[in-house]
């Protein structure tokens, strides 16, 4: 009745037969697939270099039949394997890169990870000359921003998360003080570092004033807000919401601080932004008796926030702090917060708890 509809699972040589152990613990989540091209004992398999091996892994995701990638992975070139993974794009050193993936395959997810870094030109420079590569240095180097995937920056990087996360968003804010006119500049400056040490310590230099004296007024937010000007009503909204604002007189009143009411909307909030090297940030958002507010709510304040110019996530001061315990043997470990959902990202602090 013509030819099956999943060419995949067309028998190669045979009978496909039980899998092997080996094969099993070798292959994994493929070791399936890789068993009807190559059955037991799958010597033809097994007798591949690593490099062929995690490239026919990684075939098994693209249209092809199972005769189809055996033939390229045992037959063809190194530059025709490479472009059969890079969807026809010339790829100088992925085979050999491929040869420092480990002898285990990886999930499908790590390869397709592993390829589009490769993609990248500087990060690709990189892959090329690390010795052994696994997915959760990848992962680390997905975290950075393209320009500081770069050698002379990635071998410094600590094997942290909260370091890495840490240093991007370092980046990020040196910019915003900077000016987008500086990316590349702040990112050279970086390469020059001679240890983990001078890299943090310079993301750390560049979260400082570059001129001193310059004031910046609060930012004026939609008519929904309503901002606080006096300590008559400071203290007001202070009784309403029942929290520790008065605390903050000085903070308010010397221009760090400013507060804000929101009274349209499904709940009140009451919201405080700080000022520093980096502007005007959002660093606390709760409801009466300091009660957590619905995302629906928070996504309203930060858009409000974010387009009157000012920002969200971390204090520049603590962030320029934790930079350096991320590499000091005599002050660290820095205990970085792990911020994986997009409330977490915002920051916020406790400032009236």
């Amino acid at each position: 009745m013509g030819n099956p509809m999943t060419r995949r699972l067309v028998r190669l040589h045979g009978r496909a037969g039980a899998m092997t152990p080996l094969l099993r613990f070798l292959a994994g989540a493929h070791a399936e697939a890789l068993a009807i091209a190559w059955p037991a004992p799958h010597a033809g398999f097994l007798a591949l270099p690593s490099a062929r091996r995690h490239a026919a892994a990684i075939l098994l995701s693209r249209d092809l039949d199972l005769y189809e990638i055996a033939r390229v992975v045992e037959y063809g070139r190194d530059g025709d394997v490479a472009k059969h993974l890079m969807h026809g794009q010339a790829s100088g050193g992925l085979m050999k890169a491929l040869s420092r993936l480990g002898e285990t395959l990886w999930e499908a997810a790590d390869y397709d990870l592993f390829l589009s870094l490769f993609s990248d030109e500087n990060t690709a420079q990189v892959l090329r000359h690390t010795d052994e590569i696994r997915p959760p240095q990848l992962y680390l180097i997905r975290r950075l921003p393209v320009l500081l995937r770069v050698p002379k920056i990635l071998r410094h990087i600590p094997d942290s998360q909260g370091a890495v996360d840490d240093l991007a968003e370092a980046f990020r804010l040196a910019v915003r003080i900077r000016g987008k006119e500086q990316t590349a500049s702040i990112a050279r400056r970086w390469e020059r570092a001679a240890s983990a040490e001078r890299l943090f310590d310079m993301a750390a230099e560049d979260l400082q004033p570059t001129e001193f004296g310059k004031s910046l007024a609060p930012p004026d937010l939609p008519s929904a807000f309503s901002r606080v000007t006096d300590r008559k009503t400071l203290e007001q909204v202070a009784l309403e919401f029942r929290n520790c604002l008065r605390d903050f007189t000085s903070d308010i009143a010397a221009g760090q601080m400013a507060v804000y009411v929101l009274r349209d909307g499904v709940e009140r909030a009451v919201l405080a932004l700080r000022r520093d090297t980096a502007g005007w940030r959002l660093a606390e958002a709760r409801g009466k008796d300091n009660a957590d507010l619905q995302e629906d709510t928070l996504r309203f304040i930060v858009d409000a926030v974010e387009k009157a110019g000012a920002r969200t996530g971390e204090s520049s001061w603590i962030l320029a702090r934790r930079l350096h315990e991320h590499v000091c043997r005599r002050c660290g470990p820095a205990h970085a917060p792990m911020r994986e959902t997009w409330v977490d990202q915002l920051a916020l602090g406790s400032l009236w708890d």
